[in-house]
């Protein structure tokens, strides 16, 4: 698992260092509402995706991981054909509805186009990792990445396009990440109208269609927040929402590449002797390196936010504590509910995810009525932890296992006193908090720090 997961690593580098760079351009370039409006068709793009590919992608990853020669075949060209029919049928759909709602126009287009691709990009993704392509799927990253950050500086920065060109740089990006992955995986040389199965048709749907409810519901739960702020309070409270959202945004999206190689390791491991140690190992490693990343990024961000000169946008960072809390829980939540699709229990992740979903629905009105901004963010964090919990509730019930409570309540209550610190305190006391915070994480980490270390020498060594 660590040999993937620093593929996958590697590969997304320079997408998540591009999330960091772009971070300044949202400030300069971009008014709050513009920000606001791009976020909240990208939030409408997150609740439409698993609808329009019937999150086919998971039955592919389920059953393609196992699979080889012409069975891997008919459930790659099985998925295309179902991907294919959905998308026709959508794009009709949602254009007409779109037209309907902002009238025609060039924006609107731009807004569906976005909403197509997602699912595209997804779908073909997960074929890379089915095929056994990491690498190819690690780097599509880094294609997808150069591509939107081109377009940003020459629509954005340039020619100053606002929100016309956030939309051209994130189309162009899906397009080209698409492009680059039929290419790697040779798709023309897979998919055949003789591979199509309808036995594996229906198969992959019956394991996709809880999956969709899940993902929707998880939707509430991730999405949902932005999705009230625009319609209850506005495009200007949503782009500062955004704004804040963008640092545990990168937290997020590195939990997502070693949440990929935490599922392939549960999903070809079952069944040997030591699964159960090993995904214990799995949720207590991974979730304690990201809290405590969580606390190097709060300290950074805080320094940051010294020279952001957007009023706007400064005073959102009283939101990024919560946020990276709902980034860590969420976390938590994907490594704990790894157990329900290996052992073929997706309808409990529907369950625990609608639990969820409801959470963050309810608490959002409640305290997004008496709080605003920041009791819908709250709510957001009270539905995370609910969702973490009832995870673990229906986990057990499948196969028992024990992770270490106590270890994750001392790392949080550093990143409590860390994030104070960060909002309060004064740029130098800052930096001292940092580099202090530098030293902790190393100190903690230092055996593995020291078992790579070693690996690097004797490779060097032996050459």
């Amino acid at each position: 698992m660590m040999k993937k997961s620093l593929i996958y690593f590697a590969g997304n580098f320079s997408s998540k260092i591009f999330g960091v760079i772009i971070i300044p351009i949202y400030a300069q370039y971009l008014s709050a509402a513009q920000l606001g409006d791009y976020d909240f068709q990208q939030t409408v793009g997150n609740l439409l995706m698993p609808i329009i590919g019937l999150a086919i992608w998971e039955a592919i990853l389920r059953f393609g991981l196992n699979a080889e020669g012409k069975e891997l075949h008919e459930i790659i060209t099985t998925a295309i054909f179902i991907l294919s029919a959905t998308l026709s049928v959508s794009f009709v759909l949602l254009l007409i509805t779109y037209a309907n709602l902002y009238g025609f126009s060039t924006l609107t287009f731009l807004y569906v186009m976005l909403i197509m691709t997602m699912p595209v990009v997804t779908v073909f993704g997960y074929i890379s990792r089915a095929l056994g392509k990491s690498m190819l799927f690690a780097f599509s990253g880094v294609v997808s990445a150069g591509v939107n950050m081109l377009g940003l500086f020459i629509l954005v920065v340039s020619m100053n396009k606002g929100l016309l060109g956030l939309l051209l740089s994130a189309i162009l990006s899906n397009i080209f990440n698409i492009l680059f992955l039929m290419i790697g995986t040779r798709i023309f040389s897979i998919v055949k109208r003789k591979y199509f199965s309808k036995k594996w048709a229906k198969k992959m749907i019956y394991f996709s269609a809880p999956l969709i409810l899940n993902l929707v519901f998880g939707w509430f739960i991730s999405s949902f927040s932005r999705f009230y702020i625009k319609l209850t309070i506005g495009s200007t409270e949503n782009g500062i929402y955004a704004f804040a959202s963008k640092f545990s945004g990168i937290l997020l999206q590195l939990a997502g590449i070693i949440n990929m190689s935490a599922i392939e390791d549960a999903v070809s491991s079952i069944g040997d002797n030591d699964w159960v140690k090993r995904f214990e190992n799995n949720i207590e490693n991974i979730s304690s390196l990201f809290i405590q990343f969580s606390c190097l990024l709060i300290g950074v961000t805080g320094v940051y936010y010294n020279f952001v000169s957007n009023e706007d946008f400064k005073r959102s960072i009283i939101l990024v504590p919560f946020l990276l809390l709902v980034a860590i829980f969420t976390n938590i939540s994907t490594l704990i509910g790894n157990i329900f699709p290996v052992f073929n229990k997706t309808g409990k992740a529907f369950t625990t995810t609608m639990i969820g979903g409801v959470t963050n629905i309810l608490f959002s009105i409640v305290l997004g009525f008496f709080f605003g901004l920041i009791g819908i963010v709250v709510a957001q964090l009270l539905a995370s932890i609910t969702l973490v919990l009832s995870r673990y509730y229906y986990g057990q019930k499948i196969q028992k296992y024990s992770i270490n409570i106590a270890k994750f309540l001392k790392l949080l209550v550093l990143f409590l006193v860390i994030s104070f610190i960060s909002i309060n305190g004064s740029l130098l006391i800052q930096l001292i908090t940092v580099l202090l915070t530098s030293v902790i994480v190393i100190i903690l980490n230092r055996t593995w720090i020291i078992a790579i270390v070693s690996r690097v020498r004797t490779r060097i060594n032996k050459r």
